[in-house]
């Protein structure tokens, strides 16, 4: 049977509304083009649109928690299959304890997981979807997924594919440390794409490597046409972070890295807000405020055009990300694109973005405010030319991995070569 049209179904957080999802504007300019018609189901309730969207897009709001009914059908539902081999896989292979506070968030996705199946079927009978032409993205592997992962199992024609980024896939980021029904999305699902190599190595140790053939890396990317051109800085160097202020993030490392650096000229700029933006101002206030050779400044939220704008029209010298932990953070891909340097930890998928000496330095994990200020003071101390080569390779790295041309057409020629079982 031929298909003459498309739909997709994806799945989101919270695009296309608020400011969060700011990676996804890239991708979906190559969604709307592929595809005839698009349903958006977003769990932001509350927040404005922010972005524009095409009149073939229709979007569906709901929460992301389980309702009460689907919470008590979960209940009912513990010895169906699903749950119980999810039961095994904790106690036999995860080596954890089948204890309340697991089985609470596995029923929990559990729950989830019907009332989104439930809400996929309403949808394709609603809009007359021929199902042979549906297929459905999560942007993200959650308890959102898991619905996808049910509805992809009960109807094998239809194509389902999701992404998997940092929280969504390493255990050791959650309280307590457990995902649920990771080995049944990625066997319903056609294929998971990783926007990293270590995501994809941790989910392929995780199932036991069971399913590595829907495990796909699949980059993110960002555009930049901008022809790069080096202004001089007039002895001072020029750095700036971007994240959201939160505890796993350390920009207090940063300022204390900071505070050590007394002989070079420093104008270092944050952007983004969060729920330490107080603290952290009381602290730069504390330990930068009184040494003259440190310009700061915190520029708080701002969206993503007026940070692209920025670097455009400033001549930035250093980009630093000392996360605790990261995915792919596409602020550190955006720098590169932008010919600046980086300094990072070695965490996640950074370490596929940042080479050694190549596009600036890596650190540990552990890295203390003196390791971070000894590498600022390393590239400070470079000659002109070792500068430029690594603002060069910083090109070059973003062009060859990270490029949204490239990057993204890939994955829909990717998504788009899947066949159901009766074209197989």
């Amino acid at each position: 049977m031929s298909v003459d049209s498309r739909t997709l179904i994806f799945l989101t957080d919270s695009f296309p509304y608020g400011t969060a999802e700011t990676f996804i504007e890239n991708e979906f300019p190559f969604l709307v083009k592929s595809f005839d018609r698009i349903f958006i189901i977003t769990n932001n309730l509350t927040d404005a649109k922010t972005r524009t969207i095409p009149d073939n897009v229709e979007i569906i709001r709901i929460p992301y928690k389980p309702s009460f009914r689907y919470k008590v059908r979960s209940l009912f539902g513990f010895f169906n299959p699903v749950i119980q081999q999810e039961i095994e896989y904790i106690k036999k292979e995860f080596l954890l304890q089948a204890n309340k506070e697991i089985l609470s968030v596995l029923l929990a996705s559990y729950a989830k997981a019907l009332e989104v199946n439930d809400l996929l079927n309403g949808i394709i009978q609603k809009h007359e979807i021929d199902v042979n032409g549906l297929y459905l993205y999560s942007y993200w592997m959650n308890d959102i997924t898991s619905g996808v992962a049910l509805f992809r199992s009960k109807n094998p024609e239809v194509r389902a594919i999701c992404r998997v980024h940092r929280w969504d896939v390493y255990f050791e980021t959650q309280t307590p440390p457990y995902l649920p029904l990771r080995n049944f999305m990625i066997e319903q699902l056609d294929r998971v794409y990783c926007i990293s190599m270590d995501a994809c190595g941790y989910l392929q140790k995780l199932t036991n490597a069971r399913m590595n053939d829907h495990l796909i890396i699949s980059r993110l990317g960002t555009f930049n046409t901008d022809k790069i051109v080096a202004q001089p800085n007039e002895g001072m160097l020029r750095i700036v972070s971007c994240s959201n202020l939160i505890p796993l993030k350390r920009v207090s490392l940063i300022i204390e890295a900071l505070a050590l650096i007394t002989d070079i000229n420093i104008d270092w700029r944050h952007f983004g807000k969060g729920p330490l933006d107080a603290e952290l101002k009381e602290l730069a206030s504390a330990k930068l405020s009184n040494r003259p050779n440190i310009h700061y400044t915190f520029e708080g939220q701002v969206s993503n055009t007026q940070l692209l704008q920025f670097y455009k029209t400033t001549k930035v010298d250093l980009f630093i990300n000392v996360s605790e932990t990261e995915g792919i953070p596409v602020s550190i891909i955006e720098a590169g694109s932008f010919g600046i340097a980086v300094i990072g930890t070695l965490v996640g998928g950074v370490g596929e973005i940042l080479e050694e000496g190549e596009n600036g330095f890596l650190l540990k994990q552990s890295c203390s405010a003196r390791e971070v200020a000894d590498a600022i003071v390393r590239f400070y101390k470079l000659g002109e030319e070792e500068k430029k080569r690594i603002r060069d390779n910083a090109v070059l790295i973003w062009k060859e991995k990270y490029s949204a041309e490239k990057n993204y057409q890939e994955f829909l020629n990717s998504v788009l070569s899947l066949r159901s079982p009766d074209k197989v």
